[in-house]
């Protein structure tokens, strides 16, 4: 797969799966980077990750951050290193080094997560175009919650991967009580990292923010 993707080249020879993609414009510039690997930025506790100073936000995301540690590099898109060492806040894992797509690890309890937030964040109108999706079909029936970073044509359906769920819509409203994620979606393809649509993407930031107050919390003084 490496040899037919082009691969982004981001700090510590981490290459950028958000922006694993045809075109790379931003290659040269994320070039000559490092991480400063052996020097700790805090003692790690038995349930914190031992983060490493040299978190990194990625260019070609609007929120996606790297966070390294002594054995991997963490993906988050919160701009502080987690407080836990598995936060419900981290997407997922990268080794350090060279890493390719096949290298991805998702965090189980991200998932539930970002359910739960685009649940809410229907339920409270978020995106305004999702709901203009609503307002505009024709009948009731179901939409889906396609991830921006593969918008098909117009009046097509997204790739499987790039479906991260469905919603009912009755008389132009959205019955934000029937939302249902689907098990073929992706948190990452050759087309980038998890990009929900404009409104959704923000709540989903601010629910992580609350999550991560919370763990923060749970650290003893």
């Amino acid at each position: 797969m490496a040899s037919t993707l082009c691969l982004l080249r981001a700090p510590a020879n981490l290459r950028s799966i958000a922006a694993i993609r045809p075109v790379a414009p931003l290659a040269q510039s994320r070039s000559n980077r490092s991480f400063h690997k052996t020097v700790p930025s805090r003692q790690a506790g038995p349930s914190q990750p031992a983060i490493n100073e040299g978190s990194t936000k990625d260019p070609s995301h609007s929120y996606l951050h790297y966070h390294p540690t002594n054995t991997h590099t963490i993906l988050s898109f919160l701009p502080r290193p987690p407080a836990l060492a598995r936060s419900k806040t981290v997407l997922g894992y990268l080794p350090l080094g060279e890493a390719t797509l096949d290298d991805f690890r998702e965090e189980p309890e991200f998932r539930k997560v970002l359910d739960d937030a685009i649940k809410s964040g229907l339920e409270q109108g978020k995106s305004q175009s999702v709901t203009f999706e609503a307002e505009t079909r024709p009948g009731d029936g179901w939409i889906h919650i396609t991830d921006e970073r593969a918008i098909p044509p117009a009046g097509r359906i997204g790739e499987t991967e790039d479906l991260v769920g469905s919603v009912y819509v009755q008389d132009g409203k959205i019955v934000a009580s029937t939302y249902s994620p689907l098990p073929t979606y992706r948190l990452v393809t050759t087309n980038g990292v998890l990009t929900l649509p404009r409104g959704l993407d923000e709540h989903l930031v601010r629910v992580l923010e609350s999550i991560d107050e919370d763990e923060r919390g749970q650290i003893p003084v």
